[in-house]
């Protein structure tokens, strides 16, 4: 199969690894020409994923309709904010009459419309239906897929055969790909935990032990769920790989860049002085004020996410904030 990789970060790069090894022809697209004469030349990309190298077959160029010839599947792994202008672009392709299967792979909502990226992605290429767009989330980070790690993850799309043909084109023997018809759900999941993780990192940050954190992230579920259920999600989706797996690896793991904001956070800085020497993007920042306006819209309580928003934009204290959440009025557990 010919695919077409929009987005030449770690992730994008790994995913068309994984799609190599499945014998499928993958070319990438990036709006940086620098980036094409790179990863061109040196085939690897050491400010991301220092030591892995990837196929010489691969092609980039900074055309999209180039990158877009004979496509047959197209995966978009842009940051979440600049998604809509690159759909804007994707829009203007032809594909000729066969509509191919879109796989997006960025998490997060967009900031002042408060949409899901699949709704991004519909929203700005009108030749799209939903049938035909497939989101990939769940327990991922690229420095490990990359290196052909054990990994397991989530197909979702209202189409169950589209999201078979996905389960079926990424699995291998080191990527396992399970289906999912809760679209809604499994963004949300992919995209709050990025806020939940950026408070795992302050924890890290200011000492807090295990405690705290198991806390935080059973915590973190519940308020992802009551906010999925508001939306019409399946309340089995936050249970599994796109919800409670995600969230563990990424409030977890140290390849995390969302739990890295917070805990230089909490070991005092700033988050523009955070910002300012990062490579990579933390989803997280931007997801934060998306889900916070996106929950108020619906009167959904996210005192986490609160909590998060506060210490990033309005420069409160961790220890403050912790305070206010622990002071909480008190209820029983299943009090979602």
């Amino acid at each position: 199969m010919n695919v077409t990789v929009l987005g030449t970060g770690g992730w994008g790069l790994t995913l068309g690894q994984v799609l190599n090894d499945n014998g499928h022809k993958v070319s990438f697209w990036t709006f940086s020409q620098a980036e094409v004469d790179l990863l061109s030349t040196e085939h690897q990309y050491k400010d991301k994923l220092p030591g892995v190298i990837f196929p010489d077959s691969f092609t980039y160029t900074t055309d999209m309709n180039k990158a877009l010839e004979g496509a047959e599947l197209v995966l978009i792994v842009v940051p979440s904010q600049v998604m809509g202008n690159v759909c804007k672009s994707f829009a203007k392709w032809n594909p000729q009459g066969k509509i191919p299967t879109v796989v997006c792979a960025t998490k997060g909502i967009l900031e002042g419309t408060d949409q899901r990226m699949s709704e991004v992605i519909l929203e700005n290429v009108p030749w799209l239906d939903s049938d035909h767009v497939v989101t990939l989330s769940g327990p991922t980070h690229a420095e490990e897929v990359s290196r052909r790690v054990y990994t397991a993850i989530i197909a979702a799309c209202p189409n169950e055969e589209s999201a078979k043909q996905v389960q079926k084109i990424f699995s291998n023997d080191y990527i396992r790909i399970y289906t999912s018809t809760d679209q809604i759900g499994t963004e949300l999941c992919g995209s709050v935990k990025n806020v939940i993780a950026i408070a795992s990192g302050i924890l890290y940050g200011i000492g807090a032990g295990d405690n705290t954190r198991a806390a935080l992230i059973t915590r973190g579920q519940a308020e992802i769920c009551r906010l999925g259920r508001a939306l019409g999600a399946n309340p089995s989706t936050f249970a599994g790989l796109a919800g409670m797996g995600d969230l563990i690896v990424t409030c977890l793991s140290q390849h995390s860049r969302n739990r890295y904001v917070g805990e230089c956070i909490g070991k005092g800085e700033t988050l523009s002085q955070v910002m300012s020497h990062m490579k990579m993007i933390a989803e997280g920042v931007p997801t934060c004020k998306s889900a916070k306006a996106l929950a108020d819209s619906v009167n959904v309580e996210l005192p986490i996410v609160n909590a998060v928003y506060e210490v990033l934009f309005n420069d409160k204290k961790p220890a403050e904030v912790i305070q206010e959440l622990m002071n909480r009025d008190l209820k029983p557990e299943a009090e979602y």
